[in-house]
């Protein structure tokens, strides 16, 4: 009988050893769990706090109209700025390119599409492709899975009167839209930011004008009756809800 009360006695201490132990450890599990939410946001909150940094212009830049909306659904679109008569107009001979102002463009559908884009204070070095996009939202176009993955030029080709709008993804490399995130810091530094587009008949360039940040789904495609173009990029790193955009005026042609 002795034997048998020790034996309950044992198993008593066993259980409530193991119980509390078992208190102790989900308690910890759940500390580490709070502390890993805490340093989820807290990483998230750090990313969207820089992207204030991406918003740029060009100081000689006049604005025209900021993020302007195309359609009715509440969308935003790019800002619409212009750059003064001849800014480049020593560059240009430098280069051997003949000025081009957006008012001296061709009328949309008359020019080749895009094949390749050279942005060499960027970095980038990109042969494009054509990507059908859906009317004029772009907020599916994008996730945190596959953001913008390869390129598309819409709504207006280079050298025509229009928006044209060039998507890359965001990762290392030439080939990507990655080097886009330097942009703000060398406009904001007035250094020079041209961008060479190319296509199967002629060689266009474009000066960059100022960049800006729109959250992936507010992001529309918009045009005006000057010749733009806009190259977008996911950001922040790592989360991808917002588009960068880069954008310059047409201002030469080879």
């Amino acid at each position: 009988m002795q034997i048998g009360l020790d034996y309950m006695q044992m198993r008593t201490r066993a259980q409530y050893y193991g119980l509390r132990w078992a208190g102790i450890s989900l308690l910890a599990v759940g500390g580490i769990l709070a502390a890993a939410g805490i340093a989820y946001y807290g990483y998230l909150y750090f990313l969207r706090a820089g992207l204030d940094d991406y918003e740029a212009l060009r100081q000689d830049a006049t604005l025209i109209a900021a993020a302007v909306p195309s359609g009715t659904d509440g969308g935003t679109g790019a800002s619409i700025v212009s750059l003064p008569a001849g800014a480049h107009s020593q560059r240009l001979a430098e280069l051997d390119y003949m000025e081009m102002p957006s008012s001296a463009a061709w009328p949309v559908g008359t020019q080749p599409t895009a094949s390749r884009l050279i942005v060499p204070a960027l970095g980038i070095d990109a042969k494009l492709d054509e990507v059908s996009v859906s009317g004029s939202s772009i907020a599916r176009y994008g996730s945190a899975d596959n953001p913008a993955a390869g390129y598309a030029s819409v709504t207006a080709n280079p050298g025509e009167r229009g928006a044209m709008w060039l998507f890359g993804p965001a990762g290392p490399g030439v080939r990507s839209f990655g080097g886009l995130t330097r942009a703000p810091g060398l406009i904001t530094e007035g250094e020079e930011l041209l961008m060479f587009v190319n296509t199967s008949e002629r060689n266009y360039l474009y000066a960059a004008t100022h960049s800006e940040v729109v959250p992936a789904a507010d992001l529309r495609l918009n045009s005006s009756d000057r010749a733009t173009i806009h190259l977008v990029v996911p950001v922040p790193n790592g989360w991808y809800d917002h588009f960068l955009i880069l954008s310059g005026e047409l201002i030469g042609v080879r």
